[in-house]
């Protein structure tokens, strides 16, 4: 499994998709919807595995003497991988702007605060949910896994987003820039970190199933 790791980092992943995590500086810009920097590795996602796809890597690898089970684990890690590097790659911006640019807030959206990473943490879940076992149905296809995964993410953004708008207690603890508020952000981050973790756990099986049912 490692020299399937190794392969994904130095053979898959191309050194330009990095290009989009600093579209996360997106979370500076005052009054804009700061998920909209963190979306972005869709785009990472998207070039990635259409790349695979021209290069006919699911092939390749499937020659290996490896099971689908693996080949299964080493895209997952792929894409939790870019999405990883797309939250930590926002953290130095989300501090710029909360402690320099927007210290009064974001009237237009969520602040950048911890609260910020479990929404997006629990939206990506659900882009991982859709798009993975949709994707191992053909090893192939990525069109509808990537716009149903991507429409999953958007719709989970705009429940979490106007839920927390719209309900008092939720808004005055995770909607806040304000230190007392930072105990039960982390509560929530946290709760983000752990449906993130459990995600692939929960639709693995589905996808080798999937897959081990594709002739390549």
């Amino acid at each position: 499994m490692k020299n399937l790791i190794y392969k994904e980092l130095k053979l898959v992943l191309d050194p330009k998709i990095y290009i989009f995590s600093l579209l996360s500086g997106l979370i500076m810009i005052p009054n804009y919807p700061y998920m909209i920097g963190i979306a972005y590795f869709f785009l990472a996602v998207q070039i990635i595995f259409s790349t695979m796809k021209a290069n006919k890597d699911l092939e390749f690898t499937a020659l290996m003497p490896i099971s689908r089970g693996s080949i299964v684990k080493s895209k997952y890690f792929t894409v939790i991988y870019l999405e990883a590097v797309q939250l930590v790659a926002a953290i130095p911006f989300a501090l710029i702007s909360s402690l320099l640019i927007n210290k009064s807030g974001n009237p237009v959206g969520m602040d950048a605060n911890f609260a910020l990473f479990g929404s997006a943490l629990i939206s990506m879940s659900v882009f991982n949910a859709i798009f993975l076992p949709m994707y191992f149905k053909s090893g192939y296809k990525i069109a509808a896994p990537l716009i149903f995964g991507f429409t999953g993410f958007a719709l989970a953004v705009i429940v979490l987003e106007f839920t927390i708008a719209f309900v008092p207690v939720l808004r005055n603890n995770l909607d806040s820039l304000s230190p007392a508020t930072f105990g039960r952000q982390l509560i929530y981050l946290a709760a983000g970190l752990l449906v993130f973790a459990i995600t692939p756990l929960l639709t693995f099986k589905k996808s080798v199933k999937a897959f081990e049912r594709v002739n390549l």
